[in-house]
């Protein structure tokens, strides 16, 4: 199979992690990093034997690539993904895709235009567990869905966010950089989209975020089926894994996933049929697991003409989605996606 080289923008904290699996992946090579600090440009040096550059142009007059992937704040995600697609290259970029609709929308233009994939890193998909809960609906070993309860809880007050920095200043914090995972991961479970929401937020006084990371919404699923979502990035409670702990109760049995809080692979689902005992679900096995599988995807899309499953396209509804939530909270009332798909 083909092997695709990559330029990446952005190794920050979890910037370097990324690299460090590209630079791992079988069929990539990590052919350069981009950076505006020093510090993250000297460790590119030291640690993976890449040139660094300041700037996205640069590094392709440089070096080159196939791939450009973009792990930088959202506010420059637009910009840089036009400037690899302009350049020819396909697009790997974190969430979220983009700040805004008109914004999301210029990227999936360019990406036409170009002729290439822009792939947006939903990672979560990409583990066991939601695969098993997809296959398992798609069965309709459940029945026909009645509700589904979703609520993810992190206490990141004293964690590594700081008022200074974009997530600590962004509007909205936990619905578009957090709870887009889940709603992407909802969108593949259960096969269906969400058409409307009805969401509260409000902010910590002791937190770091200057806006609200906490939520409590309902979400609406297009054959009807109700959805109860809770999330707080400021809460001293309980915490659950990353993914957020799942029930979905269908007319004929409900599922259950739990997952391990430090490690988020870590995961339990279990189905109780017919009002019977719970059983551990069989997890199916998958190619390549989390951020190992948006690339494996990425690459075998790229090898077969086929789109990848978290292109653009496909992502804009999910974050349309995350946006409904965000304009709901602000203006206390439902909002229907579709006010936001046809920005």
């Amino acid at each position: 199979m083909i092997s695709l080289r990559v330029i990446q923008v952005g190794v920050g904290l979890y910037g370097r992690s990324w690299a460090e699996i590209v630079a791992a992946s079988t069929g990539f090579e990590l052919v350069g990093v981009v950076d505006a600090a020093d510090e993250a440009r000297a460790w590119a040096n030291a640690e993976l034997g890449v040139p660094a550059f300041r700037s996205l142009g640069r590094a392709l007059r440089d070096v080159g690539a196939d791939v450009v992937q973009i792990v930088s704040p959202p506010k420059t995600h637009a910009p840089l993904a036009e400037e690899a697609l302009a350049a020819g290259c396909h697009v790997v970029v974190e969430k979220p895709l983009a700040l805004t609709m008109p914004e999301g929308r210029a990227i999936e233009a360019a990406a036409a235009r170009a002729n290439r994939f822009v792939v947006v890193a939903q990672n979560y998909r990409y583990r066991r567990q939601p695969r098993g809960l997809k296959e398992l609906v798609g069965r309709r070993e459940l029945g026909r869905l009645l509700g589904i309860g979703i609520a993810c809880r992190r206490d990141l007050r004293a964690a590594w966010v700081s008022p200074h920095d974009w997530r600590g200043r962004m509007r909205h914090p936990y619905v578009v950089d957090m709870a887009i995972h889940h709603v992407d991961m909802l969108r593949m479970i259960a096969g269906r989209e969400v058409v409307r929401v009805d969401a509260r937020g409000w902010r910590s006084p002791d937190g770091p975020f200057r806006h609200d990371a906490s939520v409590a919404a309902l979400l609406e699923l297009d054959d009807g089926t109700p959805v109860a979502y809770e999330g707080t990035w400021t809460e001293p409670r309980r915490e659950t894994s990353w993914n957020g702990e799942w029930e979905l109760i269908g007319g004929e049995g409900r599922a259950t996933w739990t997952g391990s809080v430090r490690n988020s692979l870590h995961g339990t689902v279990r189905v109780s049929r017919a009002g019977g005992p719970f059983t551990r679900l069989a997890l199916p096995r998958i190619p390549a697991l989390d951020r190992a599988g948006i690339l494996a995807d990425l690459r075998a899309a790229v090898a077969s003409g086929r789109v990848p499953e978290t292109a653009v396209a496909d992502n804009l509804r999910s974050l349309a989605t995350t946006f409904a939530m965000a304009r709901s909270a602000e203006e206390r009332r439902p909002v229907d996606v579709g006010e936001l798909l046809e920005q």
